[in-house]
């Protein structure tokens, strides 16, 4: 259990660093970038016109005095009449999921359209939650002066702050997918445990659903928990075994019935609310969908794109990562046609999108030892613990005082947490591993990371919890000898 009063120390760090950022935002410290179309998207919702983009959207305002990239970025959509290159401006969507913009669509109905601080402050209002999640997850791993870092960690977090100072995705997301976690290792434990499963199960598959319709990447996650639940009577011997602990009731069970049927709840839970979603993406394209037709796009950024005209005027972090490789494979790649993006005329979104995923995976397939190196290059973006591109040396500051410890003992603290917490650390541990790779073979960056900083930080806690005890151990003996 977490103590009351480190939680509202924590919480009171938290409340002051948010108070802050707020503050800064006020004063516009912090970019809207690309919350502008996900706030035209919330501004059709509350205007009747459905889930789609506007059309104005494809000629912004000022933009002869906007910089070469943002032009031939325009331009570019422009002429395939896409945004992004696939999302259709004025028809209804699929290319995004609307979880995010029906979220900001409430609090303009309340606060006026365009309201973004409203946005910002709602947000941090709500990392507060995220913080006390937090405290709750790490509280089923770490006690004493580890927890209170972990708390102070979630509180003060630059990564999570700023996403939650900026109209974007991240922040309910991180708020969601640690509730979902959280979830998930109560679930997890009634397993074998007993205990209200039945409720605990169907919450868990509610807020899954929710965070799925901010952010698909949250499918993975719950379809693995779905894969432990019935096994979990395994990983507790598992963790007997690497305890020492023996005769603790004899129990041989492989398959745990109840963890079944808490996995079946989820699923159900998950796919009835994913129903009216799919079905009206059926309505549009013909083919019942709940996945959202971004993917081809995002493979194309990440790999064809940077070997492309597109990526001339990019951003510094981006040319300091790949510039040096594109020079090296320009003009001698295999089909090098792939990496090119179609020229779009009148094509549907879902179209696009499998036009792209195909002749992407084609074009990685045909350069393997590209896309390896590509791969190693987004392991880089993904866990880098400070911008790349020209900011304040503050930011880098933040951010190695953050991210730095947490990488370096990730590592060996995966490791521990899984064998030392049956299937609650074998999930959180595994989870961690499966989201980055995951994002590492499709689309990588600081914005795809956040929602794991803080299982990450739990992970690397228990690392340096196990690295202070075989430290004592050693000068013990030493002192004894």
């Amino acid at each position: 259990m977490v103590e009351k009063t480190l939680v509202s120390r924590i919480l009171l760090v938290a409340l002051v660093a948010r108070i802050l950022v707020f503050g800064a935002a006020s004063q516009g410290v912090f970019l809207i970038g690309e919350g502008r179309t996900q706030a035209d998207l919330a501004q059709n919702i509350l205007n009747g016109r459905g889930f789609m983009l506007s059309e104005s959207m494809l000629h912004p305002e000022r933009e002869a005095e906007a910089p070469p990239m943002f032009r031939r970025s325009f331009e570019f959509y422009r002429r395939v009449d896409g945004y992004y290159g696939a999302l259709r401006p004025g028809q209804p969507t699929i290319f995004l999921v609307p979880g995010y913009a029906i979220f900001m669509a409430g609090i303009f109905g309340v606060f006026g359209i365009g309201n973004y601080l409203a946005v910002r402050g709602i947000q941090l209002i709500l990392g507060l939650i995220t913080v006390l999640i937090g405290l709750k997850i790490a509280g089923r791993f770490l006690s004493g002066r580890y927890l209170y870092a972990a708390g102070l960690f979630f509180a003060l977090n630059p990564f999570e702050l700023y996403y939650e100072a900026i109209p974007a995705t991240q922040a309910i997301f991180s708020l969601l997918f640690l509730l979902g976690v959280l979830l998930s290792l109560r679930v997890l434990k009634s397993s074998l445990d007993g205990g209200r499963f039945l409720f605990s199960a169907s919450m868990t598959g509610l807020v899954w659903a929710l965070a799925f319709y901010v952010r698909p990447a949250a499918l993975p996650v719950m379809l693995w928990l779905l894969l432990i639940l019935p096994f979990t009577p395994v990983l507790k011997r598992i963790t007997d075994k690497f305890k020492g602990v023996i005769g603790t009731g004899g129990d041989k069970r492989w398959f745990s019935s109840r963890g079944f049927i808490s996995a079946l709840i989820v699923l159900t839970v998950f796919s009835i609310l994913m129903l009216p979603w799919g079905l009206r993406n059926r309505d549009i394209s013909g083919t019942f969908r709940i996945m959202p037709v971004q993917g081809g796009v995002n493979l194309w950024e990440y790999n064809g794109r940077i070997f492309t005209d597109h990526f001339e005027n990019e951003a510094e972090g981006a040319l300091l990562l790949y510039c040096d490789l594109r020079e090296e494979y320009i003009g001698r790649l295999n089909s090098p046609e792939l990496a090119e993006f179609p020229e779009f005329r009148d094509e549907p979104e879902w179209v696009r999108d499998e036009i792209l995923y195909e002749r992407n995976i084609r074009f990685m397939l045909e350069n393997p030892v590209l896309t390896i190196r590509l791969i190693s290059l987004r392991f880089v973006e993904f866990f880098k613990p400070f911008p790349l591109n020209s900011f304040s040396p503050l930011y880098t500051l933040a951010g190695l005082l953050a991210l730095f410890w947490v990488l370096f003992f990730l590592w060996g603290g995966a490791v521990r947490c899984s064998f030392e917490n049956g299937s609650e650390g074998f999930f959180l541990a595994t989870l961690v591993a499966g989201y980055s790779l995951m994002h590492l073979l499709t689309a990588s960056g600081t914005p795809h990371r956040i929602a794991i900083d803080s299982p990450m930080a739990i992970i690397a806690l228990c690392g340096i919890r196990y690295t202070v005890l075989r430290y004592k151990t050693w000068r013990e003996l030493k002192h004894a000898g």
